[in-house]
């Protein structure tokens, strides 16, 4: 095959590329008018490339709004490509080992288009019965992991899902604790002090949960690591609970990162 020929390309995989970006892009599921015209080509065309990519799995329709968006298969390749960044590789295999050794159930998440998005999951041997899995997209107020992010990722990147949520939450347990913007910086600022953030059965009955940051060179906010268990596992702090164990593994991985202030 000579150079210019090997340079070619397919083209058609480029179009569809195009298609996907638009939608990865976008805040949320899109109408077929709007799709074509962030992808820059006529809707005609564009259906054609979407037939193929649902075929794929790398995109779904929904049935009753006919919009369409990015599917299992474009997450999962989403999900492959995070796995090979080294802070989501260490943390990976940090957290594989706590749920060894202290047969815990353990999470990790990082952040996504629609807020922090759990990447791995693992049970303990008593498995935890709730609706979260890889692919879940939590809240920021409500969830331990979601504090992390509150507490670290930049305002200007929160600020809107905050005053959202705020919203959502009125006139409920949780938001009666957490009513404006007062209470949630002192939410956050508990965070800071602690590297930690403890949920007590905040987002799902009967399950409490323990989240730590992971930072880079930078300082900046990698991912966020947990441990989750029945209410009244996971509320220790001492020095040979799960959450201190937890705290110890993102500090770590977070010195491999490059991260060089001290932990207090």
């Amino acid at each position: 095959m000579t150079a210019a020929a090997a340079s070619q390309g397919v083209k058609s995989i480029e179009v569809g590329a195009r298609v996907l970006a638009a939608l990865a892009e976008a805040p949320g599921a899109l109408p077929l008018g709007e799709l074509a015209s962030r992808a820059d080509m006529m809707p005609s065309k564009a259906h054609r490339y979407l037939v193929s990519l649902i075929r794929c799995d790398l995109v779904l329709q929904d049935p009753i709004t006919g919009r369409y968006d990015l599917g299992p298969g474009a997450l999962q390749l989403g999900l492959a490509g995070l796995r090979r960044l080294d802070g989501v590789r260490f943390a990976t295999d940090a957290l594989v080992e706590l749920n060894q050794r202290l047969d815990v159930t353990t999470a990790l998440s990082v952040w996504g288009q629609h807020g922090p998005v759990i990447i791995g999951w693992r049970d303990a041997s008593e498995v935890v019965h709730c609706n979260l899995h890889i692919g879940s997209v939590l809240p920021l107020i409500g969830t331990a992991t979601g504090r992390i992010f509150l507490a670290y990722q930049p305002w200007r990147m929160i600020d809107g899902r905050v005053a959202e949520e705020l919203e959502r939450l009125a006139g409920s347990p949780l938001g009666d604790r957490y009513r404006d913007a007062g209470a949630v910086q002192e939410l956050i600022d508990q965070v800071r002090r602690d590297r930690l953030a403890i949920s007590r059965g905040d987002y799902l009955p009967g399950l409490s949960a323990v989240a730590a940051p992971v930072f880079d060179h930078q300082g900046r906010l990698v991912a966020s690591t947990a441990v989750l268990g029945r209410s009244g596992t996971m509320d220790g702090v001492g020095p040979d609970s799960p959450a201190a164990a937890l705290r110890q593994a993102s500090e770590e991985i977070s010195h491999k990162l490059g991260y060089s202030a001290t932990f207090d």
